[in-house]
């Protein structure tokens, strides 16, 4: 039976990627685990990692730069070295935030512009430490893929979470009304969990080339998200003055490289919002009004 180790297990989308692997998979022995539990397992070796580690979350992966850097850049060697069976199956889940200071959509083959005095450059050069090492790592002949994935969302996050979709419904449900930053302009594509989980696998087991982008179809600004929001739960949506430092105008990936090897279904942003807000009411149970 081969062995696959999934880092950042408990996570919005590696919690996902679990789920599908149990129904999918049943011919791979999982083992889930936090970044401070690999200790508990030195020893094993694997014959396919996910990296799925860190915070997709700014004001969180804000809060500890180093901590942030550490984990995109350095945990990943740490997996090579310890971790995975020679010529080994790898999965890195980076970050479309690789592209920042890009034009998008954009293409595997875009270069970001930022430097290291962007707001989010513990995240953004990171994950780019993170996409070199395991180049590095192909070299020596393992299977290296790397996913930058935009903007996941469903079922499986924890209260309070910081990311803009879920910040939203956590104000419609507890607050009966959503108050935008600023004025909501700024675009984001999203991707519901699922799809994003399918993605992932099958760029994992089945992939011909190297990087992929994995993100959604469904562009919506922010404005127009809460609205969605609004008319779901039933709460009104007030525009605000302020933003969030440093984060970008727009967000959106093209998957045309993607899909031409996995061709994929979205689930609609409607029906994937009613999915996600039926979770997050249980989520969120007596605090409620």
């Amino acid at each position: 039976m081969k062995r696959l180790l999934i880092t950042g297990a408990y996570g919005l989308v590696g919690s996902n990627i679990c789920k599908l692997l149990e129904r999918d998979y049943p011919d791979i022995e999982v083992t889930k685990v936090k970044c401070d539990e690999l200790g508990d397992i030195v020893g094993h070796r694997f014959d396919y990692i996910i990296f799925a580690s860190g915070y997709g979350q700014p004001i969180k992966f804000a809060a500890d730069k180093i901590d942030t850097i550490q984990v995109h850049a350095m945990l990943p060697d740490t997996l090579f070295r310890v971790f995975i069976k020679p010529g080994g199956s790898f999965l890195y889940i980076s970050s479309s935030e690789v592209y920042s200071g890009a034009r998008p959509p954009h293409k595997e083959t875009d270069i970001g512009t930022t430097t290291p005095q962007h707001p989010r450059a513990c995240y953004i050069e990171g994950k780019r430490c993170g996409e070199a090492i395991c180049m590095a790592y192909r070299e020596q002949g393992y299977d290296v893929k790397i996913a930058r994935l935009a903007l996941a969302y469903g079922p499986g996050t924890k209260k309070g979470d910081t990311r803009a979709l879920n910040q939203l419904i956590e104000q419609a449900l507890t607050k009966k009304k959503i108050q935008l930053l600023d004025s909501g302009k700024a675009s984001r594509t999203y991707c519901y969990v699922d799809d994003v989980a399918e993605l992932m696998l099958n760029i994992l087991f089945k992939g011909k080339d190297v990087v992929y982008n994995v993100g959604g179809e469904s562009t919506v600004s922010i404005k127009g998200l809460a609205e969605l929001i609004g008319e779901i739960v039933g709460c009104p949506v007030e525009a605000g003055a302020d933003g969030l430092v440093g984060a970008p105008a727009d967000v959106k990936l093209d998957m045309r490289h993607t899909l031409s090897e996995f061709p994929l279904k979205f689930t609609p942003i409607m029906e994937g919002l009613k999915r996600t807000i039926t979770y997050q009411r249980q989520l969120y149970g007596s605090d409620i009004n």
